[in-house]
């Protein structure tokens, strides 16, 4: 290996820690153990309620909301710019761009705009299925047109 296939000793030891199953590797030693579950099947952590396992404490800690009631839940996920409550951490985390950005994505075939690329991406595929259907039954008209200009040829 010469020095300029090899990568810097910086990033070597930044990412010290390999995966011998597979050679994922992190620089935080807790990641790697959590990974490594993966392929061991070890699963340490279970729910006090339903005794379902997990190989990582976060993935427990959100499961364990699914036992919450439903008005338990939106109340510990609040958004503290419009009030409202969500069922998850992630779901709040996807809303809050909406107060702090103006719609930064702007479709470029009608007037609407989005504050979240997902929301765009999804807006898109929108306007793609549309105009595949059009098509689609376009070409349909067409081939209509042409079997019956046949039959009355004859």
């Amino acid at each position: 290996m010469t020095a300029k296939t090899r990568p810097k000793k910086e990033t070597r030891d930044l990412l010290r820690h390999m995966c011998e199953y597979c050679g994922y590797r992190t620089r935080i030693r807790g990641n790697l153990m959590v990974h490594k579950r993966r392929h061991t099947g070890e699963k340490p952590f279970s729910c006090d309620t339903c005794q379902a396992k997990f190989a990582a404490r976060y993935q427990l800690n959100t499961h364990r909301e699914l036992h919450l009631d439903v008005k338990q839940r939106r109340s510990r996920h609040m958004c503290k710019d419009c009030n409202v409550g969500f069922l998850s951490a992630r779901a709040l985390y996807h809303h809050r761009p909406l107060h702090g950005q103006g719609k930064r994505f702007k479709c470029s075939q009608c007037d609407k705009s989005y504050a979240q690329a997902a929301g765009y991406a999804q807006h898109k595929r929108w306007h793609r299925q549309r105009n595949q259907r059009a098509t689609a039954e376009s070409s349909m008209e067409i081939k209509m047109d042409t079997g019956s200009q046949k039959v009355n040829e004859n």
